[in-house]
């Protein structure tokens, strides 16, 4: 794919995402001062509404993902952005805590609603062979907005102004806006199914459900990168605490740069197993190095950290690849809103629910955790070709049953060719 896609649409998805991503990669580090110093919350308090947000948000993917098959995700999708907009200028003259955590509320699950509801929109704005090369694409644009807007953060929170905070926010607020704007330039795409009620066509897909789970065990790498990498620099190893910084650069630097063209490794079902074994291996190899470098000279423990740096990333990204085939080509086309709210239900409340809970563990006990964290991923990426092949059997079995079944609403299809 070109670095500016020739397409109008894609362009127009492009920098709607772009946008969007530079004003939440400038407020994510932001929001916890903004509430402490300037909402004078305690700190606690302030770090406690952001994590229960959080979770509750994970909640919105579900309800909006299904709303898009009802109404178009394109509607949706500028439906929340909307709401996010109105939701930050909210928290900006919020006077209490109850009206912050309101705010913060209502801005996450509308995010994680409008998560969902774009999958779904990408997923129909290209035939089911482009899927995977749309979204490495866009997951690259997302990295570089994100840099760009946690850069400008840095620089306003140096400036340790009260208005300067006020105005990242504003800022903030500004960019949903323009995503709404730029979702609006794309073009309609066709409705969904209504569905049997919430998430209970997709939730009676034991093969879409097993492969979701399996997706977001794989998504753990995500938080060893986030969570666990930070706390090991300080915790667990004798390096300076800028590697974390230079971590979060190389992560992103290498998926800026790999997850396109790594991402034509997982284009249909059968490819996405070995991508998945493939992903699972290097995220173990990278676990497995943060586990031996503990008692080692400080030129070795560099060179590990390197090592694992650049194996996690690999990891990410064709696990994330992997799972964005899985998640289309499993779900029939005229509920793709409820399975990728689903989707995107299972693979957040691991990541935000368990991510940390199971990396802290792993940091907390020392080289022991990092060994188990290792053998884990190894097994997880050897048994996942497995469940992978017999999921879509499943999902056949389950459509052919609501098409003999009473009260039918889809008709059986399947948006992708799997593995015969």
């Amino acid at each position: 794919m070109r670095l500016i896609p020739a397409d109008r649409t894609q362009r127009w998805l492009a920098l709607g995402n772009l946008v969007n991503m530079a004003g939440t990669g400038a407020t994510l580090s932001a929001l916890v001062i903004f509430l402490a110093q300037v909402k004078h919350l305690p700190l606690a308090q302030a770090a406690s509404l952001l994590t229960v947000s959080g979770l509750v948000g994970v909640l919105g993917a579900v309800p909006l993902g299904q709303l898009s098959d009802r109404c178009g995700p394109r509607t949706v999708a500028i439906g929340a952005e909307l709401v996010c907009a109105a939701a930050t200028c909210a928290l900006l003259l919020a006077g209490n805590v109850w009206v912050c955590a309101l705010a913060l509320a209502t801005k996450q699950l509308a995010t994680s609603g409008n998560t969902a509801a774009r999958a779904t929109l990408m997923g129909k704005l290209v035939p089911p062979e482009r899927r995977a090369a749309l979204r490495a694409y866009q997951r690259s644009v997302t990295n570089v907005g994100f840099t760009i807007g946690a850069l400008g953060s840095g620089l306003v929170l140096a400036s340790d102004s009260t208005a300067a905070v006020y105005a990242l926010l504003g800022v903030d607020a500004a960019t949903f806006c323009f995503s709404a704007f730029a979702t609006a330039q794309l073009p309609r795409v066709d409705r969904g199914s209504r569905g049997r009620g919430l998430a209970a066509d997709a939730l009676s897909d034991p093969g879409y459900v097993s492969v979701a789970a399996l997706n977001a065990m794989h998504s753990l790498n995500r938080a060893v990168v986030s969570v666990g990498i930070p706390l090991w620099v300080i915790y667990g190893s004798s390096l300076p605490r800028w590697a974390v910084s230079a971590a979060m650069i190389l992560n992103t630097t290498v998926i800026v740069v790999f997850q396109v063209p790594l991402s034509k490794q997982a284009e249909d079902v059968h490819r996405s197993r070995r991508a998945l074994l493939t992903g699972g291996l290097w995220t173990a190899v990278g676990c497995a190095a943060l586990a031996v470098s503990r008692a080692l000279p400080t030129a070795a423990v560099w060179l590990l950290f390197a090592v694992a740096c650049l194996t996690l990333a690999l990891g990410e990204i064709l696990g994330a690849a992997a799972g964005w085939t899985l998640s289309y080509d499993l779900a029939p086309d005229e509920l793709l809103g409820q399975y990728q709210g689903l989707w995107q239900l299972i693979a957040d409340g691991s990541s935000k629910a368990a991510g940390p809970a199971v990396i802290g563990w792993a940091v907390a006990v020392g080289s022991l955790g990092w060994t188990a964290l290792a053998g884990g991923f190894a097994f997880l990426a050897v048994a996942s070709p497995a469940i992978v092949s017999w999921a879509p059997t499943q999902t056949r079995r389950h459509r052919a049953a609501e098409q003999t079944g009473p009260g039918v609403v889809t008709d059986g299809s399947m948006s992708g060719t799997p593995p015969r």
